[in-house]
């Protein structure tokens, strides 16, 4: 444990248009249709005569053997597709109109998209009169955008509401249309397909609240969490995603009774695990880590001074959580109480024996004590409804007997509940697991990790497939000795702990590789430290005592789009329950395997598989590169090999980017922005 008590503890709507400046479409393999809709919306075997492999650049084409008509049945008909062409062999017919504003307010932004265009297509767009133009002003409201293509005239609009969202547009027409890395640039406008993006904030905010449902308390189910069956875990473990919150210092909080919107808030994100800061009487010189002991409650908290009252608020709190659909886990400190706590003071001095972080430090040899330890923290759990606890100082501190004893009274009552250590476990059928599950102890400890934040995935430390199959800064220090064959990585669950209220200074800071592609898309229980959804800031000062101003959320336009952005990676998991809810016995046997990538290969891309099914989470964290990129399926380890036809979705347009047979792909292209993600959905028949 890094911390100083009484100081403060050291330092984390599928297709959605708000996260289209992730967008990564890119062209297609279908077989080409016969003829040109019209004069400016070709064929694609038009196209491929005029402009030389347009699509083979999009989607690599193995050669087949052509299929007789008697061969073909109507199942595996492919639709003939249509394109618009914008960029033809280097050159455009296209001329570009900028309003003087958008010129002077997104000059930066105009310049990197032509350079853009001269690295992709080796030429861009000039202001010119033509007859088929891109227009780009401003119109509508400040987050406002909207990007519409005209296939008849073949004219291309670019609106936004401010420069902000005017970059937002430009990154999101890159995103959206350049999918082909290598020759031309042309828009899919067959019919039915989307062409307009059109982009109102007030209206498509994602509100994630719809996918949350409470499974807990007596109407839990367990399953195994080890070969021998002696920690059954409760099924809805594998369901979390989890926040830790510390309510008197969120702006939308204060007291149990102020911070009702803050579940409101958190289950609108689609966060399922509330991870409550201490709620015990602080005593004076206290903070909750430093508290009067488990048996009381902090009064400033509850607006009472009752401590039976106090405790019928918290339940009232759980009980509202739990109607919104949310976990609540009681964080339980077990080193000590502070000196002036009437339980040291008066009722049981001699429960103490020697000191922790300057105040009294429990005596666990003493059997009365434990069992009124045990006892209190049976009861917390049952009058108020909470479904567990993060378990501070554990598990050396009252040990693992201490919290299996406690876990099997209320288990002997029909009550499961969740236990995770705050430093790494040996599991023993205790705990479900530990609190960094990620940190790898062979290149730094808890207490540096927390002074100087890393993100493990993403700043290099670790890749991630190989993390995960090999067991790689997977849990207890113990377990990480050989860097050849590690031990680790062979329970069940890991939590990737982004953020905690130990941080000394943030991490994600609106970066959303290090809370998409390392946590929420991969095999981990996510947790992070409030604010982190939305993008708070930096701050050198332990995360525990900074209050968090929830406004960031809509009030900032850059950390509203972050916000919404995390809200789509939460809709894509929870959509899809059987592909990233998948917790094997043995973390190792994970579904997921490595995505072969040319052209972005600074970080381990991985797919997410089951049955028909693959998601393919492709991250760019290269600054430098265009974002331009290659990406192979990878149908043998994602155990698609099986399927003969294939339909490959960008989750985050819904636009259907190949549809096809097996023989006709190998891989697609796609454009992805520097610190974002393209997200596919690949499934086979």
């Amino acid at each position: 444990m890094e911390k100083s008590k009484g100081k403060g503890k050291r330092a984390g709507a599928i297709c959605s248009a708000l996260f289209l400046l992730l967008l990564a479409a890119a062209c297609n393999g279908e077989k080409a249709p016969e003829q040109t809709t019209d004069t400016n919306a070709v064929t694609s075997e038009a196209l491929t005569q005029e402009t030389a492999e347009t699509t083979a650049d999009s989607v690599t084409i193995e050669e087949t053997e052509e299929t007789t008509q008697e061969e073909t049945t109507e199942e595996e008909t492919v639709a003939e597709r249509a394109y618009m062409p914008v960029i033809e062999n280097g050159s455009t017919v296209y001329g570009l109109s900028v309003s003087e504003e958008v010129k002077e307010k997104n000059s930066e932004a105009l310049s990197r998209f032509s350079d853009l265009m001269d690295q992709l297509y080796g030429t861009h767009f000039e202001e010119r009169q033509s007859e088929k133009t891109i227009f780009l002003s401003y119109a509508g409201d400040p987050y406002d955008y909207a990007i519409r293509v005209d296939p008849d005239s073949g004219n291309i609009s670019l609106t936004a509401g401010s420069p902000d969202s005017m970059q937002r547009a430009i990154r999101t027409f890159v995103s959206a249309y350049c999918g082909s890395s290598l020759g031309n640039l042309v828009i899919d406008v067959t019919a039915g397909n989307r062409l307009d993006i059109i982009y109102d904030y007030d209206k498509d905010k994602i509100d994630n609240s719809a996918f949350l449902s409470y499974r807990g308390g007596k109407a839990t189910t367990l399953s195994a969490s080890d070969s021998k069956g002696e920690l059954m875990t409760p099924d809805w473990v594998d369901t979390l995603i989890m926040v830790e919150l510390r309510i008197d210092t969120a702006s939308i909080g204060g007291g149990f009774r102020d911070s009702y919107d803050l579940l409101d808030f958190y289950a609108a994100t689609g966060v399922n695990g509330i991870w409550l800061a201490p709620i015990y009487q602080r005593g004076p010189g206290g903070n909750g880590y430093g508290n009067c002991g488990l048996h009381t409650v902090e009064p400033a908290l509850t607006g009472t001074d009752d401590m039976e009252e106090g405790w019928k608020v918290v339940r009232d709190f759980v009980d509202y959580a739990h109607q919104k659909g949310i976990y609540i886990f009681f964080d339980i400190v077990s080193w000590g109480a502070m000196r002036g706590s009437a339980l040291f003071q008066t009722e049981h001095p001699e429960w103490f024996n020697g000191e922790a972080w300057g105040n009294p430090a429990f005596d666990w040899k003493n059997e009365a004590f434990r069992e009124w330890y045990i006892s209190n923290a049976v009861a917390n759990i049952e009058k108020t409804g909470a479904d567990g606890y993060r378990c501070d100082c554990e598990p050396f501190t009252a040990g693992y007997e201490v919290f299996s004893e406690i876990r099997k009274r209320l288990s002997d009552r029909g009550i499961h509940i969740m236990l995770m250590s705050e430093d790494g476990s040996l599991r023993k059928g205790v705990f479900d697991m530990e609190q960094d599950g990620v940190l790898d102890y062979t290149k730094m400890t808890r207490g540096q990790l927390y002074q100087n934040p890393v993100n493990f995935y993403v700043d290099g430390y670790l890749k991630l497939v190989d993390s995960v199959k090999v067991g790689y800064g997977l849990g207890p220090q113990s377990q990480q000795g050989s860097t050849k064959r590690p031990r680790s990585g062979r329970f069940r669950y890991y939590t990737n702990c982004i953020t905690n209220h130990d941080y000394q200074s943030r991490n994600v800071c609106k970066n959303r590789l290090k809370i998409g592609y390392s946590a929420i898309y991969a095999p981990f229980i996510p947790i992070w430290y409030m604010g982190d959804e939305f993008g708070v800031e930096k701050e050198n000062a332990v995360l525990y005592d900074v209050p968090v101003d929830y406004a960031l959320a809509t009030d900032s336009y850059e950390n509203a789009m972050f916000y919404e952005d995390v809200k789509q990676m939460i809709a894509i998991r929870r959509t899809y329950p059987e592909l990233f809810e998948e917790y094997p016995m043995d973390h190792r046997d994970s579904n997921i395997c490595e995505v072969s990538v040319e052209g972005l290969a600074n970080l381990q891309n991985y797919a997410r598989y089951k049955g028909n099914k693959a998601i393919l989470v492709v991250a760019n964290n290269e600054e430098e590169a265009s974002g331009a990129c290659r990406i192979t399926v990878p149908f043998e380890e994602a155990q698609l090999s099986a399927y003969r036809i294939f339909k490959i979705t960008d989750l985050l347009t819904g636009r259907v980017i190949f549809e096809g047979y097996r023989e006709d792909l190998t891989s697609f292209s796609a454009v992805i922005p520097y610190q974002y993600m393209g997200v596919y959905l690949v499934e086979g028949r």
